[in-house]
């Protein structure tokens, strides 16, 4: 029996079926080449901060900015003291005023309620309002603590990279080449005072650390403004003698003029002087290119170590040590070509593998550049930036 032929128009929509299909499908294979090819050429994604490690961070600075007001609310109730005393000619000395014990606070409420004076009365009040204040700080500052892992209270004498390196070799038994890749990517704060909180968190080969004040006297940001104004000072005080070295220039070319004019008795002292201002800006081309140049030394590390110029140990960096400046044998006007050129035979090396300029602070491709020749047989270091390096002693090692 011959089969039954489909119906006409069952033979022209299966077609149209087919093709719908096949237009699915290239639109699928075109949308997997799409996603196959933002995958392959989007390259590596950069280093993310885990979340745990962000929201330690956030915790701490929390707490740093809650030890901030704290300190804050202290200078306030120190000023109202002071107000008080001045009104009074007297001392609160029955109380501790920054942490108002149940009894001592009720023995200032009842100070309080007695005293007569409005304006007396008012700072009493102020003083009650703001301790209240500091305490409520305090307990969040507690309440924050118990988040986060146990701080390292910072004694006399310890640095931040000290107790970095103690912390992931010791306490978290990291190699110790990882543990100083990680120390040397984060960044560490210097000088620490006692007092200080160091937090140090490590998860998933992930490190960080933050400093709050803790119990210190002055705060890590205080320290910071402490640095730049002595920085800042030294500099002032540098342009304030220039300033004056050419006052007094200006003053005895005025005088010279004057010698000048006046009789032949006085030509000797007239010689004098012109001998004098010779001197006067001999002097002052000196101290221009002392303040425009940079002084350094430069030997193999061993070397540099033995001249006590660096130093450093276990557990410690290396860093340039505050020595004589005869040991700077070297210096370069930076207003001139900022380069310094040296060679592989100059230190017995058979090449150059290596050159490392302290103090660290200098960075390379930054503040300067390192060039080698292709044997690595002679080296160029190029100054970038030559008003950081002026004035300075600089230690280069070569290895």
């Amino acid at each position: 029996m011959t089969p039954e032929q489909p119906k006409v128009p069952f033979s022209q929509a299966e077609p149209e079926k087919g093709s719908k299909k096949i237009y699915w499908v290239v639109g699928a294979l075109a949308l997997v080449i799409v996603v196959l090819a933002f995958l392959l050429f989007k390259g590596p994604a950069g280093p993310k901060v885990s979340p745990k490690m962000k929201q330690m961070e956030q915790t701490v600075q929390q707490i740093q900015q809650l030890e901030t007001s704290i300190q804050e609310k202290q200078n306030e109730v120190f000023t109202i003291l002071n107000e008080y005393k001045k009104k009074t000619g007297e001392d609160l000395p029955e109380v501790n005023i920054m942490n108002l014990s149940p009894e001592q606070k009720k023995v200032l409420e009842d100070k309080i309620k007695n005293e007569k004076d409005v304006s007396i009365k008012s700072l009493l009040q102020d003083i009650l309002d703001k301790n209240s204040d500091i305490q409520n700080l305090n307990a969040r500052v507690q309440e924050l603590e118990t988040l986060l892992p146990k701080p390292h209270m910072v004694e006399k004498g310890e640095n931040h990279y000290q107790i970095a390196m103690n912390f992931l070799l010791n306490e978290k038994g990291v190699d110790k080449a990882r543990a100083m890749e990680l120390v040397e990517r984060t960044a560490l704060f210097e000088p620490i005072v006692p007092g200080f909180k160091i937090w140090n968190f490590y998860a998933e080969d992930e490190y960080g650390t933050f400093i709050t004040q803790g119990t210190a006297p002055i705060s890590p940001n205080q320290i910071q403004r402490k640095v730049k104004k002595e920085l800042v000072d030294a500099k002032d005080r540098a342009v304030a003698e220039k300033e004056q070295l050419q006052s007094d220039i200006n003053e005895m070319e005025a005088r010279r003029t004057e010698l000048i004019s006046q009789l032949d008795l006085l030509n000797q002292e007239k010689q004098n002087m012109l001998v004098k201002m010779s001197d006067l800006n001999d002097q002052n081309q000196e101290m221009q290119t002392a303040l425009n140049s940079v002084y350094y030394a430069i030997d193999l590390p061993r070397v540099l170590n033995e001249k006590g110029i660096i130093k450093g140990g276990f557990l410690r960096s290396t860093k340039l040590q505050k020595v004589d400046l005869t040991l700077f044998d070297k210096s370069l006007d930076l207003r001139g070509d900022a380069r310094i050129t040296l060679a592989a035979s100059d230190f017995q090396l058979a090449m150059i593998r290596n050159i490392t300029i302290y103090p660290g602070y200098f960075k390379a491709e930054t503040d300067f550049k390192v060039e080698f020749d292709g044997a690595r047989q002679n080296a160029t270091i190029t100054i970038l930036d030559a008003k950081k390096f002026m004035s300075e002693k600089i230690a280069i090692a070569v290895e």
